[in-house]
């Protein structure tokens, strides 16, 4: 695996097929870097029922994609926990988990 780490930002539920794409790339790499999705905003939405984007999310989460879900976003939009898929964790906090991910040397990208 490649030592560089990629932090991908999604705030929007219209951005997810910009990710979604990104990580078929980045998951297909030979060489493949540390990659962690940061969900906040309007993004939380998708995260719900079965469709095709699901699918997709976790057959990246079963490559290694770590999608981390932020907590105060799922209560501003009224969403329980419980509702996520199990490969997905939950943040206190959108911003926050950016910025750890930020000084653990996360290369910050918002697709």
């Amino acid at each position: 695996m490649s030592d560089l780490k990629l932090v991908l930002h999604v705030s929007e539920a219209d951005r997810w097929h910009a990710v979604l794409s990104n990580l078929v790339n980045l998951t297909a790499l030979e060489d493949r870097p540390e990659v962690r999705v940061v969900v906040n905003g309007s993004a939380v939405y998708v995260l719900q029922g079965e469709h095709d984007q699901l699918a997709q999310m976790a057959k990246a989460a079963a490559a290694g994609v770590t999608f981390q879900i932020c907590n105060n976003s799922l209560r501003a939009h009224d969403i329980p926990a419980a509702n996520l898929p199990n490969w997905a964790q939950t943040v206190p906090a959108g911003v926050l988990a950016l910025a750890e991910a930020q000084r653990g040397g996360f290369a910050y990208i918002k697709p």
